[in-house]
């Protein structure tokens, strides 16, 4: 019986411990909002954008055989609950001097560039909400 009781007497702690834990977890989002996201890529002449990547969390689109020297993602409707955005644009350069500038636009506001140059052109942003 004394070895049931020191078996016991460390369950019943635990227990305790872990109904003290428990309960409403935090707001995960404390003063977020839902956003509208939009990237933009621009190079300069000569360069062709090859592909891109972006979206946020785990909802990414990717995209390949882009074309041209601009590209523009469509308006993303980000939920208050996320926690990045990220977009990364792939380009081949005509010349060393080549440039590449990728743009993050939050509900309309430019809010972070990214750059790269040269003839292997890759180039990005992210943002923590």
């Amino acid at each position: 019986m004394k070895s049931f009781k020191l078996f016991l007497l460390p369950l019943l702690a635990l227990s305790i411990g872990l109904a003290a834990c428990g309960g409403k977890d935090k707001d995960p989002t404390p003063g977020g909002s839902a956003k509208k996201v939009q990237f933009k890529a621009t190079a300069s002449a000569g360069v062709q954008l090859y592909s891109a990547l972006y979206g946020y969390d785990q909802t990414v689109t990717s995209i390949t055989s882009i074309g041209g020297t601009t590209w523009s993602s469509p308006v993303i409707d980000v939920p208050a609950s996320a926690r990045a955005g990220t977009c990364v644009v792939g380009a081949v350069g005509a010349n060393a001097q080549s440039t590449l500038k990728v743009e993050m636009f939050v509900n309309g506001e430019l809010v972070k560039t990214g750059t790269a140059s040269g003839t292997a052109l890759s180039a990005g942003t992210n943002l923590v909400f």
